[in-house]
């Protein structure tokens, strides 16, 4: 398929036979989603860790990422910024699993049924395990903000394009995550949350 067809061929439209794709353009989809999965799926699944502190729930959300893009890929405009596109489900995927964490306060009846959010023996490391905590204590706007900033060196302009908002407003929110986050890292402000 080329990326100007005006078709629409996704794989829920392929399935319910509202579309009869070619063959053509069945392996340029698969060929694309490929690409996009060798590219992305290390860093995205890096960015949903560092959101929601989980690498269970990291490998989960990844996986959905990439279902939800498979989905819609024949949906996307040829000129779509893929890479932006990605982090957008990703992030959208995660402050749905932080607002359900949110909701659903579990308290456990003994001390040692206590999971912690940071169980990856990997990040056992104190200094990691100090920033991971700092990151979790943000607004999930400012860390999403940050992580898309610092670690996976988006621009402003993309991380407005992924969060939905103004270059302004990505600019406020930076400012905020650095300042918020070197209280937190420091120490000096135990209830932020």
């Amino acid at each position: 398929m080329t990326r100007e067809s005006n078709r629409n061929v996704t794989y829920e439209a392929v399935m319910l036979g509202q579309v009869r794709p070619t063959t053509a353009e069945l392996r340029a989809l698969d060929d694309l989603f490929e690409r996009l999965y060798a590219t992305y799926n290390r860093p995205l699944y890096n960015y949903i860790y560092r959101l929601v502190g989980n690498w269970e729930q990291a490998e989960d959300l990844t996986q959905e990422v990439f279902l939800k893009a498979y989905n819609a890929l024949g949906r996307l405009p040829a000129d779509a910024n893929h890479r932006a596109w990605l982090y957008r489900i990703a992030t959208n995927a995660s402050y749905d699993v932080l607002r359900r964490r949110r909701l659903i306060q579990w308290l456990p009846f003994f001390e040692n049924d206590r999971a912690s959010d940071f169980d990856d023996p990997a990040r056992a490391h104190p200094d990691a395990l100090a920033v991971q905590t700092a990151l979790q204590r943000l607004p999930a706007d400012q860390r999403s903000s940050l992580l898309l900033y610092v670690c996976d060196h988006f621009s402003t302009e993309e991380i407005a394009e992924i969060m939905g908002c103004s270059r302004g407003a990505v600019k406020t929110r930076l400012f905020r995550a650095r300042e918020r986050f070197r209280q937190v890292y420091a120490g000096g402000e135990e209830g932020l949350s």
